[in-house]
């Protein structure tokens, strides 16, 4: 992702929310192990054009459900709640149930272009209230 220069933290974090759905005063942002405040400025702190920052997103308190869409090439499903702290596993097997498909094994969950791993927390893959999650069915060949 690109921000103008110069660029604040906190304007890193809005870009974030664009692309990711996530309120600013959940993200906390790292580089070089060093936590990043928003009012400090990109060039202060990173000089290489394509550096990696950490962002960690802190889980609603309590974590209560968020409603979610699951998306294919040929499916849009109604909205899906889960928690935040639950598995990528516990949502395959949920879209599994309600979408008729078995073994859940079948089915990959993608979010933001990165493959989710069933022992992560959705929260792992920033999935928040209105976040999109596309699955891929595998089909076997008869």
């Amino acid at each position: 992702m690109e921000v103008p220069d110069p660029a604040s933290f906190l304007q890193v974090k809005q870009k974030i929310k664009e692309i990711a759905n996530v309120e600013e005063d959940r993200q906390t942002l790292f580089y070089n192990q060093v936590r990043l405040e928003d009012e400090y400025f990109v060039h202060q702190f990173v000089y290489d054009e394509f550096a990696e920052l950490e962002l960690t997103v802190t889980p609603l308190p309590g974590d209560p459900k968020v409603s979610i869409v699951a998306k294919s090439s040929n499916r849009e499903d109604e909205p899906i709640n889960v928690g935040e702290t639950q598995s990528v596993a516990h949502l395959r097997n949920k879209i599994s149930r309600r979408w008729g498909i078995f073994p859940p094994s079948k089915i990959t969950l993608t979010r933001l272009s990165h493959a989710m791993e069933d022992d992560h927390l959705l929260s792992d893959y920033y999935v928040c209230e209105g976040a999109e999650v596309n699955v891929v069915v595998h089909v076997s060949p008869r």
